[in-house]
């Protein structure tokens, strides 16, 4: 007994010693992080960085001039090659050589000659550099405020409009095409932003062009098939000239005089068909493009149609002539730089204010910047290890507080773990930890917090279906995806009858639940002869499902041709813009920004209304049975419940919320995508929903928030950071498949087996 006594403060030592390691290593990093702060703000260190600063300025100056002189050795060698005779008996590798070693020899030579420039008048170029370095903030604050504004208002539009054509048509005049524009994003009315009223006239005026353009292109394609559709025998044509032909054709296809404007592209068309029954050849089809299965991402901010103010057109002039007088001392120093052509001017312009103005004036910005130019090598030891230090501090108190939070977590983690879950413990300190990493690597926060506010309302209902499922026994619903298509369905419907608006989304809501109360009838009735199978039979039965639709999006009665595929004349397209019906209807809707974050309110509030709701029911009389027939069955027999009529209304009740749940989703993202685009939603509910904390047997309203919020969180910050890290933002779409993925994996191999006994 004595042995077990003594032996349990043993082991709890040693499972404190890494904690305490980790702490200790925390409080350290805390203190130099400090220490590296106070250096910043010495006499010394603000010295030695306005030394890097110059040397980087004259750096960036001669680089320029080298890379010049370099560039125009190897023109000159390789048109002296050229002269030669025996020129193409040279081979290509051997003529590269030859310029690149002359190009290299002039470079060295070049490098000797303006390395080390002699400044002949110090103080007039700190003091260049200084107003330009100050001319450069003022107007990069101002500039980047301007674009700001102008980005959300350019979003607002984009967006929201579908119909640019209505808007911008070639008979509106100016003042209506800006009115019209005002209706949309009211920003615009801004006194602030009057500036900005030509460029974006001019971008309604070039939308609505390519808009026009693409119907166009749609609609003669729509001719040429109901042309060669309805004509058979093109042997009757065989010589008549165009005038003739086109008479004919538009006997048989009335439609076509009403289209003149295609003439010639139809007559081409008739040209070769006419050609193939005169040689007896047929014509080669074109196979129809795909046009609907395009990715859709989100929008991109055009600034080519931004205009600046004529408070920042001052700033910019002033920037011009600051840089003038700061060329002006370059020149005095380095006198050759006045002989470069007016295109290599402006490029050592560009890469003087990178490194004059590298986008902030923050300590470790200007560091960086400075040492990107080798401008360390002008300091000694220590003052270089005191910037050094200085530079990282900021990396030194992430760092800290990643260890202290590591360290916590591993003290507590007894109790975390028994509170919140192992799943839900482990993915909040690593969203935790990829916040501290987007500011490490200078990602704006506001806006990615913004962006996971914006997929909560996109993801909220679907995961929330996920609830029923697991509170009335059939565990986690993968087929869920039946609501889903029962939710396009009602989305399409509305499509069908060009409804627009909070009339359509209402309407898409409540036609996709009501498609999808049958359907989760029979699909209940199945769970019920397969139990203790539920959750094969689900992913099985929402697999077979979508697939079985791909077939049904083909040969549904849809008529509208803003839906169907033109070619065929039937068959829904994959994917269809809601752009003019009801897309970003909610987030739009009381939508504000709070210290830089914006928040969908219409969204969170549906949002936290149905999970209200939700959770008002599991408190009634049926929900309370319901659960008590989904974690005891045989009590619930025992206590007179009918555990299959709970199981049923709990399917149903899933199966209809992720019918309004793929409308909201639909709306939030701006697009309904059909076919197999449902394929994996039941995978991402039930990882959030397990992730929040809920098991194959236990759910609340609460593991549904945290659950969708961690697992976008997660998402949308690793995708980012990745990005970042890997490939300067060249893997968005593999970052995204893997990290969601790894989520979803994690999730199912953390989510148990919960007893229902």
């Amino acid at each position: 007994m004595s042995i077990r006594t003594e032996g349990k403060p043993a082991d709890r030592s040693g499972s404190r010693i890494l904690p305490i390691i980790l702490l200790c290593l925390a409080v350290i990093l805390l203190i130099t992080s400090v220490i590296g702060y106070l250096l910043r703000n010495t006499e010394s260190s603000k010295e030695n960085l306005d030394k890097m600063r110059t040397y980087a300025v004259l750096h960036t100056s001669s680089e320029g001039l080298v890379d010049s002189i370099a560039q125009q050795a190897r023109a000159d060698k390789l048109k002296e090659l050229r002269a030669d005779k025996n020129f193409r008996k040279r081979g290509l590798d051997e003529v590269n050589s030859i310029c690149d070693a002359a190009m290299q020899e002039a470079r060295e030579e070049a490098e000797k000659l303006y390395s080390n420039p002699v400044i002949t008048d110090e103080a007039a170029l700190e003091n260049a550099i200084d107003n330009f370095q100050s001319i450069l903030a003022t107007s990069g604050n101002l500039r980047e405020k301007e674009q700001d504004i102008y980005g959300r208002l350019y979003l607002d539009l984009v967006d929201n409009i579908s119909d640019w054509t209505a808007i911008a048509g070639s008979e509106k005049d100016d003042d209506a095409v800006f009115a019209a524009l005002c209706n949309t994003a009211s920003g615009l009315t801004d006194a602030d932003n009057t500036h900005l009223k030509e460029g974006f006239i001019r971008l309604a005026r070039d939308m609505a062009a390519k808009q026009q353009e693409k119907a166009d292109a749609e609609q003669q394609e729509q001719l040429i098939s109901m042309m060669t559709g309805t004509i058979s025998d093109w042997s009757e044509y065989i010589g008549a000239d165009k005038d003739d032909l086109w008479t004919k054709l538009t006997e048989v296809l009335p439609e076509l005089s009403e289209n003149e404007r295609f003439k010639e592209a139809i007559l081409e068309t008739a040209s070769l068909h006419i050609s193939a029954a005169e040689t007896g050849e047929a014509v080669p089809e074109a196979a129809p493009e795909d046009k609907g299965a395009d990715t859709v991402s989100e929008t991109q901010v055009d600034y080519s149609y931004f205009i600046p103010s004529s408070e920042l057109s001052k700033e910019l002039d002033e920037e011009a002539e600051s840089f003038e007088a700061l060329n002006t001392q370059l020149v005095s120093i380095i006198p050759d730089l006045g002989e470069l052509s007016g295109k290599l001017q402006n490029t050592l312009r560009e890469n003087i204010e990178k490194v004059v103005w590298p986008g902030s004036l923050e300590f470790s910005a200007r560091y960086d910047a400075y040492a990107a130019q080798n401008a360390v090598s002008v300091l000694d030891s220590g003052a270089a290890r005191t910037l050094k230090l200085a530079s990282v501090a900021e990396s030194f108190l992430l760092l800290s507080i990643a260890l202290l939070l590591l360290g916590l977590t591993l003290w507590f983690w007894g109790p975390l773990t028994k509170r919140f879950g192992v799943p839900r413990t482990i993915i909040a300190l690593f969203f935790i930890y990829l916040c501290l990493l987007a500011e490490q690597f200078s990602i704006s926060l506001p806006m990615m917090l913004g962006n996971v506010l914006e997929r909560m309302t996109m993801y909220g209902i679907l995961v929330l279906a996920m609830m029923p499922g697991i509170q009335c026994g059939i565990g986690l619903n993968m087929g869920m995806t039946i609501g889903c298509i029962s939710g396009l369905l009602g989305i399409v419907l509305s499509l069908q009858y060009n409804m627009t608006g909070f009339p359509a989304l209402l309407f898409s809501c409540a036609s996709g639940a009501l498609i999808s109360l049958p359907l989760g009838w029979a699909y209940s009735k199945l769970l019920n002869r397969m139990k203790g199978n539920e959750m094969t039979i689900s992913t099985y039965v929402g697999f077979s499902f979508v697939s079985l639709m791909c077939i049904g999006w083909m040969m549904l009665p849809f008529n509208n041709p803003k839906i169907i595929w033109l070619l065929s004349g039937h068959g829904l397209r994959v994917t269809h813009s809601l752009l003019g019906s009801f897309a970003h209807l909610l987030d739009g809707l009381l939508s504000f920004r709070v210290f830089g974050i914006k928040v969908p309110t219409g969204g969170l509030l549906f949002l936290c209304l149905c999970c209200l709701l939700m959770w008002l029911f599991s408190r009634s009389k049926t929900g309370i049975a319901m659960t008590a027939a989904g974690s005891n069955p045989r009590f619930a027999e025992a206590s007179g419940i009918d555990v299959n009529h709970m199981r049923t209304v709990g399917t149903v009740l899933s199966t209809m919320i992720a019918a309004v749940g793929i409308v909201i989703y639909s709306q939030a993202f701006g697009y309904a995508q059909l076919y197999t685009a449902p394929r994996q939603l039941g995978f991402i509910a039930s990882s959030a929903i397990l992730i929040g904390g809920a098991s194959v047997s236990k759910a609340k309203v609460s593991h549904v928030l945290i659950g969708v919020f961690l697992f976008e969180g997660v998402l949308v910050f690793g995708q980012q950071i990745a990005n970042s890290v890997l490939a300067g933002g060249g893997l968005s779409e593999v970052m995204r498949i893997m990290i969601s993925n790894g989520i979803i994996l994690y999730a199912l191999t953390q989510s148990g087996g919960g007893s229902r006994d």
